[in-house]
């Protein structure tokens, strides 16, 4: 099979698999208990009233000819109106949002992948030594805090007890969040201490592997230096496991983001999915959903292509089928 040809396989499986998921979420969330009008008028607004907004919101046709009314909308970039605050469009909603859901996972991801490669690298090269049992206690015990326990004892020691920084991720009125960059240092380092776990227990694992293997030991009794064997033979093959551990969760990045945001007040995506869900908002929690399952499908199609990339005996079995 050729590369291009094996390129468009996979465009087309994620394209399905889009699909699939979008009709179970829209499914899924429309089969909520409660009925949209009713919470939008309110619990004393009359029967006739109701029949009237249910027939004006299109709630009375079936289901799936609402279903492709809206994925119609979405592949147009029409994320349909709010119901919590009628008449502002879930786009420009997203479009105050994303930017900085965006910023908070870059800077996640520039705390924690060089972080966790480095201390796994560490661990994976010192087996069975102290550093490594220090760093391999610290995955764990980072990987059994949910973030919003790393995030409470973060405020408290960060901002109640050093006072070095703010206890609240919100951007004053008037302000951008470029002029307010130290709110993102909490809600990051609180997803770091999940993510660091996962990834520098794989990465240790992957580099110990790596280190045992017969080329890496011809290196050593070559009389190659130790710091050569590691950097040039040891490290692109050990970190294979590690990118595709990163890219998988991608998806569940973004949706840590609503405890996190949620927790620091953050104005970003998962905060707005939490208020959704709490208002019952149902087409603008079937947009936040339909994204963060976006966000995970692509992440993952994108790590295939980088894995691809980096090791190149998984490419070049591809392209001789």
């Amino acid at each position: 099979m050729s590369g291009l040809k094996q390129l468009l396989v996979k465009i087309r499986g994620m394209a399905i698999t889009m699909v699939a998921m979008s009709f179970i979420i829209f499914l899924l969330v429309e089969l909520m208990p409660g009925d949209a009008a009713q919470r939008v008028l309110g619990q004393s607004a009359t029967p006739e009233a109701v029949s009237a907004l249910r027939h004006e919101m299109h709630l009375d046709d079936p289901l799936p000819v609402r279903y492709l009314r809206w994925a119609s909308g979405v592949l147009r970039g029409d994320l349909g109106k709010s119901l919590y605050m009628r008449g502002v469009k879930i786009s420009a909603l997203f479009a105050r949002r994303l930017g900085n859901s965006v910023a908070l996972a870059l800077t996640a991801l520039v705390f924690f992948v060089p972080l966790s490669v480095f201390f796994g690298v560490l661990a994976g090269v010192r087996a069975g030594k102290l550093s490594d049992s220090i760093i391999s206690f610290l995955g764990l015990a980072t990987m059994a805090l949910p973030e919003f326990v790393s995030g409470i004892l973060l405020m408290s020691v960060f901002s109640l007890t050093l006072g070095w920084l703010p206890i609240a991720s919100v951007i004053p009125i008037g302000e951008t969040l470029g002029e307010n960059l130290n709110i993102l240092i909490l809600p990051a380092l609180s997803i770091t201490f999940v993510m660091f776990g996962y990834v520098s227990r794989m990465q240790r694992s992957s580099m110990i592997s790596v280190m045992n293997s017969d080329y890496v030991r011809a290196a050593v009794l070559k009389g190659m230096p130790r710091s050569r064997v590691v950097f040039k033979h040891a490290l692109r093959n050990a970190l294979l496991p590690t990118v595709t551990v990163i890219g998988m969760n991608m998806g569940w990045l973004f949706g840590g983001l609503i405890v996190v945001e949620t927790l620091f007040g953050f104005p970003g995506l998962g905060s707005l999915t939490m208020s959704a869900v709490k208002t019952r908002d149902t087409p603008l929690i079937e947009a936040c959903v339909l994204f963060i399952t976006a966000v995970f499908v692509v992440s993952t199609f994108a790590t295939d292509l980088l894995y691809g990339f980096l090791n190149p005996r998984v490419r070049f079995r591809g392209e001789s089928r």
